[in-house]
């Protein structure tokens, strides 16, 4: 069966973007450090790699002004963002020159800036490979800690059609007890 865009465009590029729009995807900021400056960014492109050893890929842009901060680190966390951050989500994915301003930051592992308050789980990582992808990078982060968050109420952010949503059901009190 031949595959055609029913892109209003009609190009393949935007069909795939139209078909990925449609692929519900957890959102997630990555965070890290290069010399002492905090770096991050928004992304939906996260996914677990491997159990034995635990690996994580995350799909950064060439064009992102955190890539190179990434590849000298060597290292990033990955928040998993709750239904309620949306503006988080909105901040690391802006050119904001301050995306920490106003957030509880920690040092994690070998300093990488975990957002304490904001995130469900956080991923720690340190960089296991890097293979080129077209347009993007795929970073194979090899997890050294993870951690979540105590109020974590069992709701995740999504983006799905070019949009935010919450996903999930609230835990009643007794399961959070």
């Amino acid at each position: 069966m031949l595959m055609t865009s029913t892109s209003p465009r009609g190009s393949v590029a935007d069909g795939f973007r139209d078909a990925m729009a449609g692929l519900a995807s957890g959102v997630c900021v990555v965070t890290t450090t290069a010399g002492g400056v905090p770096a991050g960014l928004t992304t939906t492109a996260v996914m677990s790699v491997s159990l034995d050893p635990p690996l994580v890929a995350v799909g950064v842009g060439r064009t992102s002004r955190t890539l190179e901060p990434l590849r000298a680190a060597r290292r990033f966390a990955v928040h998993v963002l709750p239904h309620d951050r949306e503006d988080v989500a909105a901040v690391f994915a802006s050119k904001a020159t301050d995306k920490f301003a106003g957030l509880a930051v920690r040092p994690g592992e070998g300093g990488v800036p975990v957002l304490a308050d904001v995130a469900r789980h956080v991923v720690e990582c340190e960089t296991w490979a890097e293979v080129e992808a077209g347009d993007h990078v795929l970073l194979v982060g090899r997890v050294v800690r993870v951690h979540g968050a105590a109020a974590a109420d069992g709701r995740a952010l999504v983006h799905f059609d070019r949009a935010f949503h919450p996903v999930g059901a609230a835990r009643s009190e007794q399961e959070c007890a």
